[in-house]
């Protein structure tokens, strides 16, 4: 968590901006779920914003304020998850200690595994599992470093906005809370104790989640997206492009299974702007051979829509320890 405020069942305003369209949804968790009770969508001005930068603030400011106006939402407070090449993520492993003792920690090895100007930067953390390394337990921790840069920006820009900045969530993060929040995807594919590929078919690039149960195995991105394809990338599919990306998803992998060798993955799910394309889940399904399916829904999720472009949105709203 980014912005320091947290409540706890309240309406909240869920913002997705991304360099092709921008995702809101408004909702709560209750006792049966998480209930959506608005959403909608809208191409984010062209260059605006790209990759998590604010390129033209006031724009960008004119186009979401209309478009908050005419949805007609109750809430002010406010979540907002990104994704940035500039966002800096690092993985690393240390003795199994007691929480208040891991930040301490980390701020003594920060140095060795970030060497950048730290001061530039917000620095997060999130405990991925425990493993055993060389028959010693310790604590995988994904190190995340957002530039103050873009956290101070779309602070301000929320703010501008008459909304209560609160959240500021890595879309990682996002997704894999939903992954626990939820063990059945699209009513029948039960996801509980099975290595799955959750594969972010986005705009400007690629995220691949690798996960059982509660635990995220592996994460990485590929610079290969939407913006990478053909100007009739919609209206068709480009089979060099789709075979570039599927190379380099596949190397991804690859890279799994050399950290994991017996820990096959069963299932992908896809989602993000390209898993609309025509026949997408066919062509993974035969290049890496096994089931390979977009996501609609998930089953502690009441959307009145296609849960495919709010993945983001809406596992954003679900806050740790809620």
């Amino acid at each position: 968590m980014v912005f320091k405020l947290a409540f706890l069942n309240r309406t909240i305003l869920s913002i997705d901006i991304g360099t092709y369209e921008t995702k809101v949804v408004e909702g709560k968790i209750t006792h049966k779920g998480i209930v959506i009770n608005n959403f909608f969508s809208f191409l984010t001005p062209e260059g605006a914003y790209r990759d998590g930068h604010i390129l033209e603030k006031e724009l960008l400011y004119y186009v979401l304020k209309e478009e908050l106006r005419k949805n007609k939402l109750s809430s002010k407070i406010t979540y907002l998850t990104i994704k940035s090449s500039s966002i800096i993520t690092e993985e690393i492993k240390i003795p199994v200690v007691k929480d208040k003792d891991i930040e301490g920690i980390l701020k003594y090895e920060l140095k060795e595994y970030l060497p950048i100007g730290i001061e530039d930067y917000i620095i997060q953390y999130k405990i991925l599992n425990k493993m055993k390394v060389e028959e010693i337990e310790k604590l995988r921790i994904l190190l995340i470093a957002i530039p103050k840069e873009i956290v101070e920006n779309h602070f301000i820009l929320l703010r501008d906005l008459g909304l209560k900045p609160t959240v500021l969530d890595f879309q990682l993060n996002s997704v894999s809370k939903l992954l626990k929040y939820n063990q059945i995807i699209n009513e029948n594919q039960d996801i509980k104790d099975t290595v799955i590929a959750l594969i972010d078919l986005g705009f400007i690039n690629t995220s691949v989640i690798i996960n059982r149960n509660d635990d995220i195995l592996f994460n990485q991105s590929i610079e290969f997206g939407g913006d990478s394809m053909n100007e009739n990338r919609m209206n068709g599919i480009d089979k060099g492009d789709i075979e570039i990306m599927l190379k380099e998803i596949n190397s991804v992998f690859v890279n799994y299974k050399k950290i994991y060798k017996e820990d096959e993955i069963r299932k992908i799910f896809l989602y993000g702007g390209l898993s609309n394309i025509k026949d997408m889940g066919n062509i993974f399904e035969k290049y890496f051979n096994m089931p390979s399916i977009r996501i609609k829904n998930m089953d502690n999720i009441y959307l009145k829509e296609d849960l495919n472009k709010y993945v983001n949105c809406v596992g954003c709203i679900i806050r740790a320890g809620e």
